[in-house]
């Protein structure tokens, strides 16, 4: 009867599987109770005109950060690249269902991202970007069983390219093209890895031509000229505005570039120092999306150096694990899981932290783990419970770091990979008990 306890209790821990790394999560953890806190102070930018918003949005990010733990120990109990496979097509239907679900309900901030159930919003286009990953994972897994087939870069990534196809003409009638860039930019490393004699050609020129199109959008961006010609195609009016903000950010500051102007302003009012957690002026109305696209503005201006060093150590930390263990194993899918999931990672910060800088033009790209938003902490939480599932198999079969065998077979390989590996199943224990 005890055993049978024990055996239920162990079933329904919430713990991480053996294995996972510790100084991942810490950085994660880090990264959420700061982010927060932070959320908390912007938030009493609102009270002037509700006094519970402190405890409103504290509440949601509770239930955002409760369910998303949830999301994480699913993911990192229950993820394997076969069962992702087999559920593939179900998991791109209801994703593409979603995102067209999105033209149903009014756009807000002039983009159709979003789909409204009053209590809370919810962005579709977030859980693109994990899925892409794992798309490009289950293509190498599929075509690592026949090595020596011959095909085409098309073919070798024919589920991956056409789910590309139909999410960015998704994203672009949405006019969400942060998210399109970062989904480009995920699949666009993601399939650099694998090393297949068809496809090196292709991922070749790929490489070449995203420095040239890099060079080439800096050098039209800084020169005015993408401005103009992004200004005169409809649609795509405020990209132009933008871009214009980051060449001059104060060409327009009680219009258009009003946001990115306090944005500046905020952090040029920090004195390296900051003023002081809670102090900030800027949340006060001057930046309408405080605690979402420009949450960096408001921790530069309240902890100065010491929060922007707080962010860089953290996220460098969680890309220095990923981007390791990328290096470290053998396993062609399981780098495309961990480097796809670094380079989700960086883009966001890149994106995020240059746009309210001025650096680069603003695409409303939240900083993971740090701006409010149920979606992006979700999409989020997800990657990070599958890279630590990734990372414990890792640990188990290819670093030799040995565990306790009842942790080590709830890791969901299936028995025979676990009797292959060295350790004894249960069954093999209880058997051997009995002899």
């Amino acid at each position: 009867m005890q055993k049978a306890t024990g055996k239920q209790r162990e079933k329904l821990t919430l713990k991480l599987h053996s294995g996972y790394d510790r100084g991942l999560m810490a950085a994660v953890w880090i990264l959420i109770i700061f982010g927060t806190c932070m959320i908390a102070s912007t938030a009493v930018g609102q009270t002037t005109s509700n006094a519970r918003a402190v405890l409103v949005t504290l509440g949601k990010q509770m239930v955002f950060i409760l369910i998303s733990y949830l999301a994480m120990w699913g993911m990192n109990r229950w993820f394997t690249i076969q069962r992702f496979s087999s559920l593939k097509w179900l998991i791109i239907g209801m994703y593409f269902l979603l995102m067209a679900l999105c033209f149903a309900f009014p756009a807000v901030n002039g983009s159709q991202a979003w789909i409204n159930l009053r209590v809370m919003t919810i962005q579709p286009s977030e859980f693109g970007k994990p899925l892409m990953i794992l798309l490009v994972a289950s293509s190498v897994w599929t075509m690592r069983r026949h090595p020596h087939l011959k095909v085409t870069y098309g073919q070798y990534f024919r589920i991956p390219l056409l789910f590309l196809l139909v999410d960015v003409l998704l994203l672009v009638m949405q006019r969400d093209f942060g998210t399109m860039t970062i989904t480009v930019g995920i699949y666009l490393l993601c399939a650099t890895i694998p090393d297949h004699r068809g496809i090196r050609k292709w991922q070749r020129n790929t490489l070449l031509a995203i420095a040239l199109v890099v060079i080439t959008v800096a050098v039209l961006m800084y020169s005015g000229v993408l401005a103009q010609i992004l200004e005169s195609i409809p649609g795509l009016h405020h990209i132009g505005v933008r871009i214009e903000n980051t060449v001059n950010p104060y060409t327009d500051i009680y219009g258009d570039g009003y946001q990115p102007a306090n944005a500046l302003y905020g952090i040029g009012s920090s004195n390296i120092l900051g003023r002081g957690f809670g102090n900030s002026a800027r949340k006060y109305g001057y930046l309408t999306q405080a605690d979402n696209d420009y949450i960096l503005a408001v921790i530069i201006e309240e902890l100065g150096i010491f929060g922007l060093g707080l962010l860089v150590a953290c996220y460098g930390v969680i890309e220095y694990k990923l981007f390791g263990y990328a290096l470290k194993t053998r396993d062609t899918v399981n780098k495309v899981i961990l480097a796809g999931t670094g380079t989700y990672f960086f883009l966001h910060f890149l994106l995020n932290v240059g746009g309210v800088s001025g650096l680069i033009p603003m695409t409303g790209i939240p900083l993971l783990f740090i701006s409010s938003g149920g979606s992006s902490l979700l999409a989020a939480s997800v990657s990070i419970g599958m890279c630590q599932q990734v990372i414990s198999r890792i640990r188990h079969r290819e670093l030799n770091r040995r565990v306790p065998e009842v942790e080590f077979t709830q890791i969901r390989i299936g028995e025979q990979a676990a009797a292959g590996s060295g350790y004894e199943t249960r069954k093999e224990r209880r058997d051997r008990r009995w002899q």
